[in-house]
Order: C-alpha cells, then structure tokens, then sequence
C-alpha cells in the first residue's frame, strides 16, 4: 500500500511513520521538513498537486495548527490551514479514490456532560476547536471515502517535547515547579497507541467519526499525579491550580469533559492503553 503521512514531523506522525515499515510511505513536513518532502497545507494548490502526483491509497493527515492559544489572535491563519488544507486534502483524494483519516480534538466538547461520545452535540469554546469543527464540516462537503479521528492530551516519551508528560518527567526529575489544572479533565492518549489505531483504521477504510483516546478520564492534575507514580518521582514540587487562577488566552474543557472510547474499544483490535499502561511502554 502507498500511504503519504501529511504532518510527519509531529509527535504523531512520527509514531506513524515508525510503525509504517510494510509499506511504501512518504513524510510531509513544513515547519520541521528534514528528510520529509516540504508540504504547506496553506496552499491549496499544492495539496492537491503534491497528492495527484504521488496518487496514494491511504493519506493520514495528523499534520495542522495544534497551538490552542495561539489560534485566538490567529484564527484566520489557522483557518487556512487546517480548513483550507482539509478541505483540499479530500478533494483530491476523493478523485484518485484514496481514503483519508483526518485528526480532530475533543476540544469540540465543553465539559459538563462527558465523556462525549461520536455523535455528542459540538459546542466549542474556544477559536481553535471552532476552527477543527469546520475542518470536520469541510471534510464531509467534500466527500470520498474518509475517517475523523477525535483525540485528547496526547503524549509520548519525546525528550525535548513539548507534550505534558514529558514537561511533568523533566520538571519533577529536579523538582521544578508543575502548575497543573485541576478543573479541566480529558482523555490522556499515548501517542503509540493512537498512531496503532490510526494505521488499523487506515488499513481497514473504516469510516465515519471514531474517538481514540486512552480510556482514563482525568484532570492535568491527576494525569500528572498518574505520571509521577508510574516513574518514582516525587509530587513535592506538583500544585494544582484552577483556570482562574491561571487563566491563558483560549478556554478548555471543562470538568467531565473527555472522550468516550467505547467504539473504538468494542470494533478495534488495536488496545488504548490506560495512563499506567502507557507508562510501562515508555519504561521498557
């Protein structure tokens, strides 16, 4: 199978393009594009180029703005890309008959009534989950064969990375300060697991709206006091907070927020693993 991974570079596509040996794969970057082929999701027109040309018959598209405060002041640009760059993704590969997974977040889903389920009422909050939402809209205007995948926190064992895991190992290995939220609750997702499904799904040309996540609803604080028990470290230097007290540029869900995995658990036979689990991966 040819498969072209649109976002390589990124902690997921990295995952993906690490568990894609059987086939015939090509790497997109753009911001990070060593040894990928250099691809803006912003131009349109070279999407769709870019993808006639090398004609695939899987395209995973984990690439896209992922800067939640950022989208805020910029949504616009944001708009461009992940919008703009889905909608020209599916387009094309509606005419060349190649299935495409497109990723999305539980920042669709405010809180209050979750864990959401797939067909869960949207009501962002937030510019950036408004901006992946018309993203979802572009995809199902354009038609052909495609699966959204909705996920949430996701992280790895990734030295230098900016996921909260990583953030939590490095800073409590020398008892720096973590201020994590204990009002806003997702789903903590490994990002090996998620990339496993992703191919799984892929492979098969399941359709329609799928949530992989891990199956652990919980706040940054308990994710972070998960962590920190997986891997010995002591929670001296761990404080909670609330978004008041910290309050950044772009709202998150809420309390009882989070994705609820139960498809994907009953139809996949690729595990989502719980924040232990994971943990256990990553100290092997």
């Amino acid at each position: 199978m040819k498969i072209l991974v649109i976002g390589a570079s990124g902690q997921v596509g990295r995952c993906l393009m690490k568990r894609l040996t059987a086939h015939e794969v090509v790497g997109t970057g753009f911001a990070h594009a060593q040894g990928l082929m250099k691809l803006d999701l912003a131009d349109a027109d070279s999407v769709g180029a870019n993808i006639a040309e090398m004609h695939p018959d899987l395209i995973l598209v984990p690439g896209g703005i992922t800067a939640v405060d950022w989208c805020e002041s910029n949504r616009a640009q944001a708009e461009r890309v992940c919008v703009g760059g889905s909608r020209a993704v599916q387009s094309m590969a509606r005419k060349i008959r190649a299935h495409v997974v497109h990723f999305s977040t539980d920042y669709l889903f405010p809180g209050g009534k979750g864990p959401y389920r797939e067909d869960a009422p949207i009501r962002p909050l937030s510019a950036y989950g408004h901006v992946k939402y018309a993203a979802e809209q572009a995809i199902r205007e354009s038609g052909g064969s495609f699966a959204i995948v909705r996920t949430s926190m996701v992280y790895s064992h990734d030295p230098g990375g900016k996921n909260f895991c990583q953030f939590v190992r490095d800073r409590l290995a020398v008892a720096q300060e973590v201020k994590a939220f204990s009002d806003q609750t997702g789903s903590p997702t490994f990002a090996p697991a998620l990339a496993r499904a992703v191919i799984e799904i892929g492979e098969r040309r399941l359709e329609g709206v799928w949530n992989v996540a891990g199956p652990d609803v919980l706040s940054r604080l308990q994710f972070a006091e998960r962590v920190a028990r997986a891997f010995a470290l002591p929670t001296g230097s761990l404080r909670g907070v609330t978004s008041a007290e910290l309050p950044l540029p772009a709202k998150r869900p809420g309390l009882h927020a989070g994705l609820d995995v139960s498809k994907a658990q009953r139809e996949l036979r690729t595990p989502l693993l719980s924040v232990e689990q994971a943990c256990a991966e990553m100290g092997r």
